[in-house]
C-alpha cells in the first residue's frame, strides 16, 4: 500500500512527493510532441500543466480532478519501483466546503482497476482508501513540535483562489474562528496583468511570478517591477484588513501557508504583524500524508 497526500489545489496541484504542475491541461486524441508531463487515459492524451481550468467549487462534479490526481499517484509509484499498487489516498478541501463535501470527495476518488500511461510508462492501481482533510489544518499537523512554544496560533493558507483561516489554542481548532475568504493570489495575477496590458506587456502567469520574485527578463523590466510593487503592495494590505475585519489579531503568533504565502513571504514580516512560520506550499500535501497514520 503506497500512502500519498495530494493537495488539488484550484490553482497548482501538489503532492507530499514534492510533484507540482498547473491544475490544467490540454487534451488531445493524438500524442502531443514530447512526453513530458503527457497522461493517457480512456482513450485520450493528456498535456498536464498546461491551461489551467476553470475555478470548480464542486469537484467531484467532473472528472478534471481525478485526472490531475494521476500524475501524481505515477510519481509515488515511480518513486516506490512498481507499476502496480494499491493507493491509500489523502486528500483535502476548503474549510468552508469540508463539512458538507468531505464524503463525497472520498467516493469520488475510491476507485478499482485504474489503468494509465504517464510519460510513456503504465500504471495501474487501485485506490483502496481515501480520507479528506480540512485544508490548512492539515497543513499545521506537521509542525506542530516547532511550534510548541506558543498556547495559540492563527493559521492563514493563502491559495489561489480560496485563503483557509483558522485560529488553534493549545492545538486544539477552534471551530468559530474557520473561514475561507475569496482572495487567492488570482486576484493579484489579474490585477497585474490588466495593469501591464495597458502598456502592451502580456505576461503569462509563470511569468507574473518570475516578476514578483524580482527575476523578470524584459526590455520594460522597470515598468514591470514598478507595476507589481503598487499590486502587491495593495493586495498585501487588502488581505490583512480583511483579516482583521474578520476579529483576527495579526500582533499575536500567525503563521502563514501555501503557494501564495511561500511567493509573498518577504511582505509577510513587519508592523502590525506576528509571523512566526511561513510554510511551504507542500504544506497541506505533507500533512495529509502524515494524517493517514
Amino acid at each position: 500500500m503506497i500512502k500519498l497526500g495530494v493537495d488539488n489545489g484550484n490553482y497548482n496541484t501538489k503532492s507530499s512527493e514534492g510533484m507540482l504542475y498547473a491544475s490544467g491541461y490540454a487534451v488531445s486524441d493524438k500524442e502531443f510532441i514530447t512526453q513530458e508531463m503527457q497522461l493517457f487515459y480512456e482513450g485520450k492524451y493528456y498535456a498536464i500543466g498546461e491551461r489551467r481550468l476553470r475555478f470548480q467549487q464542486d469537484k467531484t462534479k467532473e472528472e478534471d480532478t481525478f485526472l490531475l490526481t494521476l500524475p501524481a499517484i505515477a510519481e509515488a509509484m515511480r518513486h516506490a519501483g512498481t507499476t502496480n499498487a494499491e493507493i491509500a489516498l489523502g486528500v483535502g478541501l476548503p474549510i468552508d466546503s469540508y463539512g458538507t463535501q468531505k464524503e463525497a470527495f472520498r467516493r469520488y476518488f475510491l476507485r478499482d482497476n485504474i489503468s494509465f500511461l504517464f510519460e510513456g510508462t503504465a500504471y495501474r492501481c487501485r485506490i483502496a482508501e481515501c480520507k479528506v482533510f480540512a485544508q490548512g489544518h492539515a497543513a499545521l499537523c506537521r509542525y506542530y513540535p516547532r511550534l510548541s512554544e506558543y498556547r495559540s496560533i492563527t493559521l492563514v493558507d493563502i491559495g489561489g483562489y480560496t485563503v483557509d483561516v483558522l485560529t488553534v489554542h493549545n492545538f486544539r481548532l477552534d471551530r468559530s474562528s474557520c473561514a475561507s475568504l475569496r482572495m487567492g493570489t488570482i486576484i493579484l495575477y489579474s490585477r497585474i496583468q490588466d495593469a501591464l496590458q495597458k502598456s502592451d506587456i502580456l505576461l503569462s502567469d509563470e511569468l507574473i511570478t518570475d516578476a514578483i520574485r524580482g527575476q523578470i527578463q524584459h526590455s520594460d523590466s522597470k515598468l514591470i517591477e514598478a507595476a507589481v510593487e503598487h499590486a502587491v503592495a495593495a493586495y498585501c494590505k487588502e488581505l490583512f484588513n480583511a483579516l482583521r475585519e474578520r476579529g483576527l489579531d495579526l500582533k499575536l503568533p500567525t503563521v502563514f501557508a501555501g503557494g501564495g504565502a511561500e511567493l509573498l513571504e518577504p511582505r509577510l514580516y513587519g508592523d502590525g504583524l506576528n509571523t512566526v512560520a511561513v510554510l511551504n506550499r507542500f504544506a497541506n500535501a505533507d500533512g495529509y500524508k502524515l494524517l493517514m497514520g
